[in-house]
């Protein structure tokens, strides 16, 4: 690698970053990306865009001060150089991209038509997510003509040698009414081995109008959860299916002898073989 420049060793660490499964951006980061480029400061300079593309595609989430909750860190809410907008509290923050830190949190005035809307559909998306997502975290902005809804839900268990992350990005178009959503699950289970699960799936919907904010929200969460839960099932099937089909047609349906093993008898075969030892 020493005939290889830093701004093409940099490149490759960035491609390693942004295929980092969920919660392991760090150890691939010390682990691989830092011994690969073996320049600390050459890889500081470098690297910074990479991981800004990694947190606000991944949802990465924050807790400003003086804030009791998580805020999502992406694209929609970003509006300035490293500033990041929550619309709940109406503040925007500095978000450290290498250290996932807030800080420098100030107040926030904006004026939108769909402020109303926003907020209603915050309402909703708040009681849909607590209630069906364990660690589930939305943050929703709102631009001149659109809605947008990031919603993310991790499950870290590295001691258990596995992670796990879903996220949905939606957006309600005003003028034409069409609810489009992109939802992503990405698991990584790596207990003497290596194996992801990445499953991705688009969809759109319209929504009936009506100038009634609260029965509006109440149209677009419908949405979401009516394909959150119909995306879930079928997830489940697939992978039942493979379980019980898939891996079963990879494996013999008889043992090298050709007779089944009885496994409620499996002790009476060990102590046939002791005994025919002696």
């Amino acid at each position: 690698m020493d005939s290889v420049s830093i701004e093409d060793k940099v490149k490759i660490a960035s491609d390693f970053l942004l295929s980092s499964p969920p919660g392991e951006v760090n150890d691939v980061f010390n682990g691989n990306v830092r011994t690969l480029v073996d320049n600390d400061e050459g890889l500081q300079d470098g690297i910074l865009q990479a991981l800004e593309q990694y947190n606000t595609e991944q949802h990465i989430t924050v807790t400003p001060s003086g804030l009791d909750y998580d805020v999502i860190v992406s694209k929609y809410g970003k509006i300035g150089q490293d500033r990041y907008l929550d619309p709940r509290s109406k503040q925007t923050f500095k978000f450290d991209h290498m250290r996932l830190t807030a800080s420098d949190v100030e107040e926030h005035t904006t004026e939108s038509q769909l402020e109303s809307l926003r907020a209603a559909v915050e309402k909703e998306c708040l009681a849909y997510v607590n209630d069906h997502f364990p660690n589930g975290v939305c943050t929703i902005h709102c631009t001149e003509n659109e809605i947008t809804i990031a919603i993310v839900d991790n499950k870290y268990n590295p001691n258990n040698f596995w992670n796990g992350r879903w996220l949905a990005s939606w957006i309600y178009d005003t003028q034409s009414n069409e609810v489009r959503g992109t939802t992503k699950v990405n698991v990584h289970y790596y207990e003497d081995g290596n194996v992801q699960l990445n499953a991705e799936k688009n969809v759109n919907a319209t929504v009936s109008k009506t100038e009634d904010d609260e029965q509006l929200a109440k149209s677009i969460v419908k949405e979401i959860s009516t394909f959150d839960r119909q995306y879930h099932s079928s997830m489940n099937e697939s992978y039942n299916d493979l379980a019980e089909n898939t891996f079963k047609g990879l494996r013999r349906a008889l043992p090298m002898t050709r007779n089944k093993m009885d496994w409620n008898k499996i002790l009476n075969y060990k102590i046939g073989s002791e005994l025919s030892q002696k």
